[in-house]
């Protein structure tokens, strides 16, 4: 009997085949590319009032960019979006990453920034940050879930860095004891 066999937990089971659990475990470091986050914001975003959706990765910021078509203007209007990372919170009660709105263009508009924020289920916003509540990621749910014999693993790591770079997200995680 392998140890997969041994293994009830489906969302385990996906974790060990997933490639990246070899960088978490051994390099403490998670990557996430820019064209993941995309798929995400296109199937989740995407409407008739925001159109053409596309999320940038820079050193050390995100940008959003797209159109928005509201029923009095006869036109879509670009938009443009600049996040920075404001700070993480990481414990037993939340795991969260909070982006600050650095730059709105063409206008600083909130009904945008909610709008876009209403569209995915695991982000809010308020005070003018953007909160990634990582506990609701659909993928990521399952694995902060996950219990052996009533036991949470994924309860002892900790998100120590998250940094923006050319192309993807990268975190750095650390074992609270």
């Amino acid at each position: 009997m392998s140890i997969f066999d041994k293994l009830k937990s489906q969302a385990l089971l996906e974790l060990i085949r997933d490639p990246r659990l070899v960088d978490l475990v051994v390099r403490r470091e998670f990557r996430v590319t820019q064209e993941e986050i995309q798929r995400e914001i296109e199937s989740r975003a995407a409407d008739e009032e925001l159109q053409e959706l596309e999320l940038r990765v820079h050193d050390g910021y995100v940008e959003l960019s797209g159109r928005v078509k509201k029923r009095m203007v006869p036109f879509a209007i670009p938009f443009l979006a600049r996040f920075s990372l404001h700070s993480l919170e990481f414990s037993l009660r939340s795991k969260a990453v909070h982006l600050k709105l650095e730059e709105l263009k063409p206008l600083d508009l909130d009904w945008l920034t909610k709008r876009l924020v209403e569209k995915i289920p695991f982000l809010s916003f308020a005070d003018g940050l953007v909160t990634l509540h990582l506990a609701q990621v659909p993928r990521l749910a399952r694995l902060f879930a996950y219990q052996v014999k009533g036991f949470r693993p994924f309860d002892h790591i900790v998100l120590k860095d998250i940094s923006f770079r050319d192309g993807e997200v990268v975190g750095r995680v650390g074992v609270m004891l």
